[in-house]
Parts: structure tokens; sequence; C-alpha cells
């Protein structure tokens, strides 16, 4: 019932803002553009699409508490998530302008592990790390192996997190800072969400941050063998 009352006016308010871009786009054709129009519809799409984020973000968080979540657990590549997320990310991350070092192994890392649920744990770090660097800002993302573990660490040398806040920086609805995160749309939802599905794969999370000097995000998830080495050789028919 809460999912059909949230989604209902999401897809209302998006459908809407598609419907309103494609007015936009005829007049500009016709040599109509009204500029106010094109700038107030620029700031309508980026809203319905936050609002479309955070609705989802939110349905995602209450199925996993209720144990309603759908998983597809399969043998994966941790890297090739890394990379696709970086992908996903990198609007946001040429919009702003950072610089992003990242460090992959040579050998792929795998994890039993649902893929897209994994790559949101990494986009919504990544977002973060975007989000709350000024522009022209530095984020390192590196994956390794860690003895049993994927080790990856999501650093920035964004405005941080005080110490007041980090302890409860996953808790569902902190913020790390008010004035900043309205600024930016964010409910304290997305870290909430990222705690949740990286132990629902068995992991775990860890934040630290110097207020001004930037946050580190350390995600640790179980590996398993590589699933090359574990195929039998055919076997062999002797005659008796």
């Amino acid at each position: 019932r809460l999912g059909h009352e949230l989604r209902h006016p999401r897809d209302s308010s998006w459908n809407a803002t598609l419907l309103r871009r494609l007015h936009i786009n005829r007049d500009r054709r016709n040599g109509n553009e009204n500029p106010v129009l094109a700038q107030s519809a620029n700031i309508i799409e980026r809203q319905a699409g936050q609002l479309a984020l955070l609705v989802d973000e939110l349905l995602e968080v209450s199925r996993i508490t209720t144990g309603r979540i759908q998983r597809h657990q399969e043998p994966i590549a941790f890297g090739a998530v890394v990379e696709h997320a970086v992908s996903t990310v990198r609007p946001l991350i040429d919009q702003r302008k950072h610089e992003v070092t990242l460090s992959l192994p040579t050998q792929a890392i795998w994890l039993n592990a649902d893929a897209a649920r994994l790559e949101q744990v990494v986009v919504n770090l990544l977002t973060n790390a975007a989000k709350y660097t000024d522009s022209c800002g530095h984020i390192w993302m590196t994956l390794q192996q860690d003895g049993t573990e994927a080790l990856l660490r999501v650093k920035d040398t964004g405005v941080g997190i005080a110490p007041e806040i980090l302890p409860r920086i996953f808790d569902l609805f902190t913020q790390a800072k008010q004035s900043l995160d309205r600024s930016q749309g964010g409910l304290g939802i997305g870290l909430a969400l990222v705690q949740r599905l990286v132990e629902m794969h068995g992991g775990t999370v860890e934040a630290s941050s110097v207020l001004g000097q930037g946050s580190e995000f350390v995600v640790r998830l179980p590996v398993v063998p590589d699933p090359e080495t574990q195929r039998l050789p055919p076997a062999t028919y002797k005659s008796p």
C-alpha cells in the first residue's frame, strides 16, 4: 500500500515533466522558445528526478527491513561492478569537475552477490563523494583483496562529517550537514541503504572523516573462489 502511495505521485510527476519537455522542444524547433519556461522545466526535471530517487531508496530500505527484498545472487567479478558504477556517476563527476583515481586489481575479485544491489552501494558512495566535495575536488576509489575479504575504499576531499554525527551516519534520516544536505536534496536515506545492502551480503561498512578534510568509506565483503577454478574437468570413460 505504501509503495503504491509513493510511486503514484512520483510517476505522475515524472510523466508530467516529460510532457512539458516535449512541448518546450517543439516550441524551440518552431522558433518560439521561452527562456523562462525552459529554465523552470530544468528545475522541475531535476527535482522530479531527485524525488524519484528518494522514493526508490525509501522503498528499498522498507523492503530490506521487512524481509521482502528479492535477491539474485551469483558469482560476480566485483571490479566490473565498480567500473559500471563509476560510469553511472560520471555525468555528476564531470559536472562538478572532479578528478577520480580508480585503482582495480589485475586479478578479478569474485563475490557471491546480487550485482545490481552492489552497484547501488558503490553508486551511492560515489555520488555522496561527488556531491559533498567542492568543485575540482579529488575522489579515490580503490578495490583490493584482503585475505578472505574484498576491500573497497571510497575517499574524497569533501566537506567531511562532524564528529558528533559520525557515529550515527548510517542511521535512517541522519544528515551529515543539514544545510548542505537540503541543498543537495538528501534525506539521509542513501547511507542507511548502503549499510543494509552490505550487511545483506555478509559484509560491513564503516566511515571515517575529519570535518573540512574529507571522508573515507570502507566496505568489506566476503570473497568466493574463482568460478573458473571450481569447474571439474569433463569425465572420461575407460573401457573395462
